[in-house]
């Protein structure tokens, strides 16, 4: 975050984080109410006060979680420190390999709010233990929520920068996009006031289907391509079977195709009028398609030669 203007963050190092060292900090892991065991330091800049590592403890375990909160590590230090450990334009950061981040144990600005920060960083920590497969979720964003932005699509055409630090394409940088949004889910879920979007551009501020989509992400991650399968024949009279593939998420869809003995097989993959796949000329065919904003794809399949039963397998995210 900049002081009195847009909200910035960057990557924690392991470098940096040792600027905090081993007695240069007191805290470890609190209960909270939930039973859950959430690990908070402080500087000792601030008075060893154990029900300061409380009540922040309990404010984490307050966040829309998973079991990923067993693994973070929070460091609060005075703005000072921060800044020497994050960079100086940073309010925060936040480490992928260590589970850790470094933010203020108070407000930073008269506008940004301490617990706005640390929710931001810990948005990061849910989309590092998410998985968007064949992208990286800490720079695009967990799968239901990226598909509802269309991140990828946005990412394609050169609206978004998907693991951009650099000032300009920051902005426009839909990682930092899903935090903010997980930011403003929680704030309303507590019924507290937005704090004002600054980080990131408008074009990345949350619809409520895609704060639909991301409370999902966090509470019943995605897991990996759900499977269909379909049968049917080709004939001498009937050379060709077209399906319709819904396809709610972005990602990878495979397909398989098998067809009965002496059977030549064509496979064809269109959205729209674009065809995006396209197989030919063998009993079995294999074959993959980038699901990128599409929503309902066309597979159809023809014989070149031979007559009989098929399968076709549909793996889609």
């Amino acid at each position: 975050m900049r002081a009195g203007g847009a909200i910035r963050d960057t990557t924690l190092t392991p470098r940096a984080l040792a600027l905090l060292p081993p007695g240069t900090y007191w805290g470890g892991a609190y209960r909270t109410a939930s039973g859950e065991s959430v690990t908070v330091y402080a500087s000792n800049a601030y008075p060893v006060d154990p029900a300061m590592g409380q009540r922040w403890a309990d404010f984490l375990a307050s966040l829309v979680h998973g079991s990923e909160i067993s693994s973070i590590k929070v460091f609060l230090a005075p703005a000072s420190l921060v800044s020497r450990i994050c960079g100086q334009d940073a309010l925060a950061c936040y480490s992928p390999q260590e589970s850790s981040l470094v933010a203020p144990g108070g407000d930073p600005t008269g506008d940004i709010s301490a617990e706005a920060v640390i929710t931001h960083e810990y948005g990061h920590h849910v989309a590092a233990n998410r998985s968007n497969a064949p992208w990286v979720a800490l720079d695009y964003g967990t799968k239901r929520w990226a598909s509802a932005m269309h991140v990828c699509a946005k990412a394609r055409n050169g609206q978004l920068f998907p693991g951009a630090e650099d000032p300009v394409d920051y902005e426009l940088n839909p990682g930092e996009g899903f935090a903010e949004s997980y930011r403003v889910l929680n704030e309303r879920k507590a019924g507290r006031a937005e704090t004002p979007w600054q980080v990131v551009s408008q074009a990345l501020y949350p619809s409520d289907s895609a704060l639909t989509a991301l409370d999902q992400d966090v509470n019943t991650p995605w897991q990996g391509p759900t499977t269909s399968s379909r049968t049917g024949s080709l004939t001498r009279s009937t050379r060709t079977r077209s399906y319709t593939v819904p396809t709610a998420l972005d990602g990878t869809m495979n397909m398989t195709l098998r067809g009965s003995a002496g059977m030549r097989l064509v496979v064809d993959v269109y959205a729209s009028s674009t065809r995006l796949v396209h197989g030919a000329g063998a009993r079995t065919l294999t074959r993959s398609a980038t699901v990128c904003g599409q929503r309902r794809l066309r597979v159809r399949i023809s014989a070149v030669s031979g007559t009989g039963r098929f399968s076709l397998t549909v793996a889609k995210p």
